[in-house]
């Protein structure tokens, strides 16, 4: 009853129960079929047009003072897009980021011809005017240059705050270490305007560094590492850079634990005077003990035995930790593997310090007191899997022939991958200066066990060709006019002269062609020669040569006209033997105040010379060694107008003591030279010595036995000696790179008439090796030399310079 009356409220009567006729059914299904219909084809029609998500348009509203494009140029969604939520988000949030903007909101707006996306700003406000104040050490436009701001950016506070400090570190750097500058907090709120007002203060100069509690290292020592200096006018500025101070500190630091000293403190400490002018930097320094190593330990090895890895380590039980031997030990290991295979081995070093109230292992009881600092190291090795080389692929050689590049491989198809070979080969290949760029990597195959080699290098610029003048204290002023060709092929003939001009001409089999002319006033030279490293692609070597040579000494001229022809053999071991002839017509013009023994060798001697040669090159650059070394035994025999023969040796080495924290190194090397003549050899064909490349201290040829003038002069000839011995000693370290190095050498030997010494000589001093990246490889030398020991009719010379290694 209840729902009646509530139906019949809403003004409608509820009749009574009637039962339906067949032809109300009929009728009746008709019209449910019909409304079945009409719903399933309205809900089709619904479905097939939705609202549509295509983007009509995009707008922009708040922006006052930027442009729309500007504002656009934020924004990632455009008209004719498919409308999406996350790049509108993304497009908001890079108008935040901007920092133009203190708040934008986007809204989506679905219309009959698509969504209006639009971006409600709301723009921080622009920088009127930006002025600095205060400012006398720098012009005000040098100070807008380091900061982050300029008139009309918007007003950001961390942006003014990074400007504020930038200024203040301009002004650090320059020695104004109390300088302050501050923002006018009253234009910036009320005008919009950004004023930067500067306190410098004075300049502050250190007037002496100091260290404190340094006793491995000398005072000397540590300050030449630091950069921090007191002032040296004109020479060192001196002025106080708290910046620098610090990244001394942290050297400092450093400096200590390469060396052992693993719990090594540094701080700094600054007095100033009382006008705060002058400032004394003192690096005060708690060495800590230095660690030994006590044990070293392997995990994870299964290919090696711990002590087969240990026998391969500089480190021993009982020596100093340092952090280059750390260094050294990890490459050894990883060659290990590398050179079996296990070319992804992973090598990690973890130092394990022994607690300090522990008592001493039984080895070191004895040692530092019985309180010695240990360390154990533990190698944690990650050995995975071996591989063999599969393919060997040679890319980037459009010039070079691949048999150029193949002949310098210590590795071979098949074969277990060694790192060590592979980085061999790739020195090899940046030795023989065809390319700029060398890269040889591994690279994955479907073989699982298998790495194709990936070998990568890109053309260098092979041909030179150069004029000039050049000068040398040895030969005097010097004109040069000289064509080389690295990578020349004598069998690449142009086909016409129109191909005369393709890159491929005479280029690409690693050959080596010269020619060049050097008219002097001393010194006059002409040569062409032409050699090969390989002869049809075996380990020989070829060379021809053609030569003509005149030189003016004191009281006669040597000239020399003739060919030398020479073939060598590269041994597995970097043994090399080379066999050499040459055949020379000499003519020496003497004036009447030669010596008796030049006068005796006037005339034309013709000679043909036969030389063997033995050589073994361990060094790890031709022209710039650091480690290894080299030894030669030669002996040639001469016929002809005069018969002698001559034997010489040569050992040389190389070591690198320290490498720094920008990995430049620093070298010691040393040689030794010896050479004697048998048989009755012209002057010109004796030994001399003196000049750089010899005995720097000295002038060329300024070491010598001597001949009286056959007129009676007093003018004392060199004649040349029998016997040559020379010995010495060079460390060379970087100055700025390695493209600037520092020298200190000792030379000493001497020149005799016959086999023993009766005399000595021995020179010091410093210099200076500059690599010019024009002339390649080959540094400039400038050297002093100064006498220590010396005969009475030595020739001297303090000063001496060339272009090339001399040691």
């Amino acid at each position: 009853m209840s729902k009646q009356k509530v139906l019949s409220g809403l003004g409608s009567e509820i009749p009574p129960p009637r039962w339906p006729t067949a032809d109300t059914w009929e009728s009746a299904v008709k019209r449910l079929i019909l409304g079945i219909v009409a719903v399933v084809l309205l809900s089709q029609c619904a479905a097939a047009a939705p609202p549509s998500r295509i983007v009509a348009s995009v707008q922009v509203t708040g922006n006052n003072k930027l442009g729309l494009n500007a504002v656009m140029s934020y924004i990632k969604t455009r008209p004719g897009t498919v409308y999406d939520e996350q790049i509108v988000k993304a497009d908001r949030d890079r108008l935040m980021a901007s920092g133009r903007f203190v708040g934008v909101i986007a809204t989506r707006e679905y219309t009959d011809k698509g969504v209006i996306v639009t971006f409600k700003v709301a723009e921080r406000p622009i920088i009127e005017k930006l002025q600095i104040l205060g400012n006398k050490q720098f012009p005000t436009d040098e100070l807008l240059q380091v900061i982050p701001l300029g008139q009309g950016d918007p007003i950001n506070s961390a942006g003014i705050e990074t400007a504020k400090q930038a200024i203040v570190n301009k002004y650090h750097e320059d020695g104004f270490h109390f300088a302050q500058a501050t923002v006018d907090k009253d234009a910036l709120q009320k005008k919009h305007e950004v004023i930067f007002n500067i306190v410098e203060g004075p300049q502050t100069i250190i007037t002496k560094v100091k260290f404190e509690g340094n006793h491995y290292f000398s005072n000397f020592s540590l300050g030449m590492k630091t950069s921090t200096k007191a002032r040296l006018w004109p020479l060192i500025d001196g002025s106080l850079n708290t910046e620098k101070i610090q990244r001394d500190v942290t050297l400092l630091r450093n400096i200590y634990v390469q060396d052992g000293f693993l719990d090594a403190e540094v701080g700094r400490r600054l007095n100033f005077s009382p006008d705060k002018t002058k400032a004394t930097v003192t690096f005060v320094i708690n060495e800590g003990p230095r660690y030994r190593i006590n044990d070293i330990i392997f995990k994870g090895n299964t290919v090696f035995s711990g002590e087969e890895l240990r026998r391969r380590l500089t480190f021993r039980q009982g020596v100093f930790f340092t952090t280059d031997g750390l260094r050294l030990d990890k490459k050894k290991v990883d060659a290990a593997y590398g050179e079996v295979g296990y070319i992804e081995a992973e090598v990690d070093i973890n130092k394990r310090f022994l607690a300090p109230n522990a008592p001493p292992p039984p080895w070191a009881k004895d040692v530092d007191g019985g309180k010695p600092a240990l360390i154990n190291l533990v190698f944690k090795i990650t050995e995975h899997d071996q591989f063999r080389i599969g393919q060997i692929k040679i890319q980037g050689n459009s010039i070079t022939q691949s048999r150029v590049i193949r002949r310098e491989f210590r590795f071979y198809p098949e074969q277990l991958c060694d790192t060590v070979a592979i980085e061999y080969s790739k020195n090899r290949l940046k030795e023989i200066r065809l390319f700029d760029e060398v890269n040889i990597t591994p690279v994955g195959t479907e073989q699982k066990a298998v790495k194709d080699i990936l070998v990568q290098v890109k053309e260098g610029r092979t041909a030179e060709f150069m004029m000039g003048v050049g000068v040398s204290s040895n030969s005097g002023l010097l004109g040069t006019v000289s064509f080389t060709q690295r990578n020349f092929d004598i069998t690449a003939w142009p086909g016409s002269w129109k191909s005369m001009l393709k890159p491929q001409t005479f280029k690409g089999a690693g050959q080596r062609f010269s020619l060049s002319a050097e008219p002097g006033t001393e010194l006059m030279r002409f040569n062409v020669s032409w050699s090969t490293p390989y002869i049809f692609d075996l380990p020989y070597s070829l060379g021809i040569k053609g030569f003509l040579f005149n030189r003016g000494y004191d009281h006669y001229d040597e000239t020399r006209v003739g060919t030398q022809a020479s073939i060598g053999h590269r041994f597995k071991n970097r043994w090399y033997g080379e066999l050499s002839t040459r055949l020379e017509n000499i003519n020496i013009d003497v004036n009447d105040s030669a010596a008796v023994e030049v006068w005796e060798d006037r005339g034309t001697h013709t000679l043909l010379g036969f030389r063997g040669s033995l050589t073994r090159d361990r060094t790890d650059s031709r022209w710039m060694p650091t480690t290894g070394d080299r030894f030669q035994l030669s002996y040639e025999q001469v016929v002809g107008t005069d018969v002698f023969g001559k034997a010489g040796a040569d050992y040389r080495i190389y070591r690198t003591v320290y490498v720094d924290a920008l990995d430049r190194k620093h070298i010691l090397a040393g040689r030794v030279t010896f050479g004697q003549i048998t048989g009755d050899a012209p002057v010109f064909e004796k030994f001399y010595a003196g000049g750089i490349g010899s005995m720097r201290g000295f002038s060329f040829r300024g070491i010598s036995p001597r001949g009286k003038a056959r007129n009676g002069g007093s003018d004392n000839d060199p004649i040349g000696g029998d016997t040559l011995f020379l010995a010495g000693m060079e460390y060379s370290f970087p100055l700025v790179t390695d493209k600037l190095r520092g020298v200190v050498f000792l030379d000493t030997g001497t020149v005799e008439s016959d086999f023993g010494f009766t005399s000595y000589r021995a020179s010091a001093g410093f210099g200076l090796r500059w690599t010019i990246p024009f002339f390649g490889p080959v540094p400039m030398a400038l050297d002093f030399g100064f006498p220590l020991m010396k005969e009475a009719e030595d020739d001297t010379q303090i000063f001496s310079f060339s272009l090339g290694w001399t040691f």
